[in-house]
């Protein structure tokens, strides 16, 4: 019994007041009719525009300038959590004058952000020259999935996210 009432609670204490992963504001500020097939396709051509990105973090750099992620992006789900479900449609380079904490934000990690579209860089990827588009970060989360014990039956696996 003890343990049944722990499991039925274990969702709501981790999910309740997170509607969303992205403030309000910066939500209001993204225009969500950019696709990111579309801005993969020509960003410059959405060089100021505000955007909703998520995915998963490939490689970081950390240097005096400050972090740079390159994220392997992902469809964002209502609540701006990357559906890794769904085969990913490229990659984007996302820049921050801070430095995040690489405790948080490593290879492996799923984000999502809101950011400013601020070009275009091309560098290699597994030697071919691939141009990602750079967004300039205003919000990031990184959303760390607790330990899954796979004898336990935890339904929708989204309730148990735990963002930083």
């Amino acid at each position: 019994m003890g343990r049944a009432l722990i499991l039925a609670l274990f969702p709501l204490v981790f999910f309740t007041g997170c509607a969303h992963w992205i403030s309000d504001q910066s939500r209001a500020l993204a225009d969500r009719t950019i696709t990111f097939s579309k801005l993969r396709e020509n960003p410059d051509a959405f060089r100021g525009k505000f955007v909703l990105l998520g995915g998963t973090v490939a490689a970081v750099a950390r240097n005096a300038e400050g972090t740079s992620l390159e994220v392997i992006e992902y469809r964002l789900d209502s609540r701006e959590l990357p559906d890794v479900v769904v085969p990913s449609r490229g990659r984007f380079l996302a820049t921050t004058p801070e430095s995040l904490d690489p405790a948080h934000f490593k290879p492996g990690a799923l984000v999502s952000l809101m950011g400013e579209v601020v070009g275009a860089k091309v560098q290699p990827l597994e030697g071919v020259a691939y141009t990602y588009p750079v967004i300039a970060i205003r919000e990031i989360r990184a959303i760390e999935l607790p330990e899954i014990h796979p004898e336990y039956d935890y339904g929708d696996r989204h309730h148990l996210f735990h963002v930083w």
